[in-house]
């Protein structure tokens, strides 16, 4: 699609419905209008524009929506900081560097590093075993990019670090760019070994790619939301320090003395809905806004080739609008490797539910089934004491005899000391397999009681690689400035990717067990001379 004359990119409204051409801020400042919503280096929006055509969805534009409030400040400052909108300048392939195989960046020689070696010989152990049998297995990792976290290059490159990490699955928001995203990642993964020249390359067993959706409001699928117009220059700023996404920022009032509000606000490509900024404003100005993603998108998704798996979230009072989901996307289900659906503890509701929810889906699930148990969902970075929600409830569900066929897996509030938690609890045994027809379950041989089919991370395996990609794409800038195009890729920061995936190995492995690593981590340079 076309840009219209005088535009130089996209703006995508938070409904998905519709695009807006933005024209350059620099020749017409005050007709940046994207329907109430920023382009990253085209400035602060005001609403009214007119949408150049219905039921053009996110998958037709390479730009996305990123500030509720701000000034166009603000916006080409957090542009200089992270850019995720590809200008209309800047739209060839990212990764062409990469496909070439000439960079200067990206070479045998960069990957020099005796650690690799321990990293391929790891991973050669953990590919023997696919998806399917890490879930028999007990071994299955998850990596929950966040079904509103939208940061389309910390996506592709945290698929990247844990691909090469050995995940089985990566879960990340029904969008179209998104997944893209993710399979770039995945596919950078395996240039990584290719270029090394390791025989894994061969046999590397590339992650299911899963997308997450909701059947009604739901704290995983909501942005937060305020006018930054409203926060007065003296304000602490609370929400900015408590964010963990680094999904709020402010420009330095400093710099503008003259100014009697603050400017800056969300990033909604970054917002992933914590709610941690919702109760600590002091002035009460930040509210959630929740959404449900077209049906017509989600299926469309499903049938690609793209997406091996689906999860449902779903909460307490849902039945209903989890069975009408099901029955709306059910036959999108039949290509699947696997349907999971992610529940919250329903307290003395949460066996009769798992097999009403069971029931409505039997007829369309043809593979394997999964139930995610999510304890206490968004805080595996908090500390240690944020697993706790999510043992508890799997000890529940698995001491019922009741409960439907399907793996659990654990999720919300899991990090470092979940598997050791699992083991305490004697949730992590030696097991068989068992075929339960529509889904598959496995049984400790001693006692006969369910045990773990793995676990997924998402805040904490985020939280641990996060100051490495932070060093990543500094350099980057988009309109008039200079854009070095590959600067986002991680794999052209080998230091860096070396000792993230290090990290993301002692979590992966603390569930495959796979493997006893004991790899030094040193500290992150002070700056990209050592790369």
């Amino acid at each position: 699609m076309a840009l219209p004359a005088g535009a130089r990119c996209w703006a995508l409204p938070a409904d998905g419905r519709a695009v807006h051409a933005c024209p350059s801020a620099r020749a017409a400042p005050e007709a940046a209008n994207v329907g109430g919503h920023l382009c990253r280096d085209h400035g602060r929006a005001r609403r009214g524009a007119r949408p150049l055509g219905d039921g053009v969805l996110s998958s037709c534009v390479s730009v996305r929506p990123i500030f509720f409030g701000g000034t166009s400040e603000g916006a080409a400052a957090s542009a200089r900081r992270r850019t995720l909108v590809q200008c209309s300048e800047a739209s060839s392939s990212s990764s062409a560097g990469l496909r070439e195989g000439n960079s200067e960046l990206f070479s045998t020689n960069s990957f020099t590093d005796g650690r690799w070696e321990a990293i391929l010989s790891r991973l050669e152990l953990v590919c023997k075993s696919s998806p399917e049998t890490s879930l028999i297995e007990g071994r299955w990792v998850k990596l929950i990019c966040g079904a509103s976290f939208e940061d389309i290059a910390d996506v592709r490159n945290l698929s990247l670090i844990y691909a090469l990490a050995g995940v089985d699955c990566i879960d990340c928001a029904a969008d179209s760019a998104i997944v893209a995203a993710v399979l770039e990642g995945i596919n950078a993964a395996e240039q990584v070994l290719q270029t090394i020249g390791s025989g894994i390359a061969r046999s590397f067993k590339k992650p299911w790619v899963m997308i997450s959706i909701n059947d009604d409001e739901d704290p995983h699928f909501r942005k937060a939301e305020f006018d930054s117009l409203e926060c007065p220059t003296n304000c602490p700023r609370p929400c900015e320090r408590v964010c963990p996404a680094s999904a709020i920022k402010f420009q330095d009032s400093n710099q503008k003395a003259s100014s009697n509000h603050l400017d800056g606000g969300v990033i909604v490509d970054r917002c992933y809905g914590c709610g941690r900024c919702l109760p600590i404003c002091p002035l009460g100005l930040i509210s959630a806004i929740s959404y449900v993603r077209p049906l017509e998108t989600v299926a469309s998704l499903l049938r690609s080739e793209d997406v091996d798996a689906v999860e449902i979230h779903t909460r307490a009072g849902h039945l209903s609008s989890f069975r009408e989901l099901v029955s709306q996307l059910g036959n999108a289900f039949s290509s699947l490797k696997l349907v999971a659906v992610s529940v919250p503890d329903l307290e003395e509701l949460m066996i009769p539910t798992l097999n009403a929810m069971y029931t409505s889906m039997k007829p369309f699930v043809k593979n394997l089934n999964l139930w995610q148990l999510d304890g206490r969902p968004m805080s595996g970075d908090i500390g240690v004491g944020a697993t706790r929600a999510a043992i508890m409830l799997a000890q529940k569900v698995v001491s019922s005899s009741e409960r439907p066929p399907g793996f659990i897996q654990l999720a919300g509030g899991t990090n470092a000391h979940t598997a050791t938690a699992l083991k305490n609890v004697g949730l992590q045994r030696c097991i068989t397999y068992e075929n339960h027809g529509v889904s598959q379950q496995y049984e400790d041989n001693q006692s006969g009681s369910a045990v773990i089919a793995g676990v997924a991370y998402g805040g904490y395996a985020r939280k641990i690689v996060d100051k490495f990609l932070r060093h990543v794409g500094e350099e980057e800038t988009c309109g008039d400035v200079l854009v070095n195009r590959s600067s986002n890729q991680m794999e052209h920061y080998p230091h860096f990717l070396l000792h993230a995936v290090l990290e993301a190995n002692v979590l992966v492995d603390s569930i495959k067990c796979s493997v006893n690593q004991n790899y030094p981590i040193s500290t992150v340079p002070e700056s990209h001379e050592h790369i």
